[in-house]
């Protein structure tokens, strides 16, 4: 006789981040947490080092780089997201730059309202020197469920991807900025914010934007 499991409801969201501002963004996430929670998500995903913002962090000096790093082990940003995933009963996966000694991170965090109950360091960082490789794959339990998580790149090399699941994974969390903004790759860029703000009488150009090297055909 196999055990059944129970169903587990995941939400997934990305938002426009502000560069640097933390407050700004705990404040997004704590209202897009509130927003899943009402439509009955267990879980909610957010994007990588959304907390601290990404694409800006590959102009910083290594000194900026540091200063936005938190130790974990005292990191207000992971209190505040116990605080919100206790206040809401929900179970909340969000990015942020972790400092360990003499190296500093693209660490993903999971947490419930008692504590962290994992976190992943990206194993291919490369939007800063500064940023040191994680070493080792991640595997954790939701609701009875095996979770892994891999960031971004870390999913390009298909053999984590086989590894995370050979360690028994059945679901992975992969959380990524890609694309819509500036890159070495031809056709990338921002979406127009003129588009943007005409999408209610406007939808064809904008998914024509999203569609285009910039997005979707990235992909």
């Amino acid at each position: 006789m196999t055990d059944k499991k129970r169903n587990i409801r995941i939400a997934t969201a990305q938002f426009e981040n502000k560069s640097g501002d933390k407050d700004y963004n705990l404040s997004v996430i704590k209202n897009l947490s509130e927003v899943a929670k009402q439509q009955k998500a267990d879980v909610i995903c957010f994007h990588e080092m959304c907390i601290t913002g990404y694409t800006f962090f590959k102009d910083l000096s290594e000194e900026e780089c540091w200063s936005l790093a938190e130790d974990l082990d005292d990191s207000a940003s992971v209190k505040a997201l116990i605080k919100i995933a206790s206040d809401l009963d929900i179970i909340i996966l969000a990015g942020l730059v972790e400092k360990d000694g003499r190296s500093i991170y693209n660490t993903f965090v999971c947490v419930d309202g008692s504590g962290v109950m994992a976190k992943h360091r990206k194993l291919h960082p490369f939007i800063h020197r500064s940023l040191a490789p994680g070493d080792q794959y991640t595997v954790f339990e939701i609701n009875d469920w095996k979770c892994g998580i891999l960031i971004c790149y870390d999913n390009n090399i298909i053999e984590n991807v086989r590894a995370t699941a050979l360690l028994g994974a059945e679901i992975i969390f992969a959380p990524h900025v890609t694309m819509c903004a500036p890159s070495p790759f031809p056709g990338s860029g921002y979406v127009s914010r003129d588009l943007w703000n005409n999408r209610q009488s406007d939808p064809t150009s904008l998914r024509k934007e999203f569609d285009s090297q910039k997005g979707r055909g990235w992909l």
